[in-house]
């Protein structure tokens, strides 16, 4: 009733996927939708991370963004 309601941002074979590339685990990093993409921050560093079409997504962009602090 008072809980928010959770959405799923990335599908399991995504989130296999950051697993493999980043050697964490699932637990390790938070995913948020970020443009055409995602946002994926994961020890202390921010990452923009696209993943290819089709049944079995694929990192096929990963490139690590600058944090800008608010003010």
């Amino acid at each position: 009733m008072f809980g928010k309601s959770k959405v799923k941002v990335l599908t399991r074979k995504q989130i296999k996927e950051i697993c493999l590339a980043f050697k964490c685990q699932k637990n390790e990093f938070v995913a948020r939708k970020f443009e055409d993409g995602f946002l994926v921050s994961i020890r202390s560093k921010e990452y923009r991370v696209k993943f290819s079409e089709g049944f079995s997504p694929k990192i096929v962009y990963a490139k690590e963004v600058k944090r800008v602090s608010k003010k």
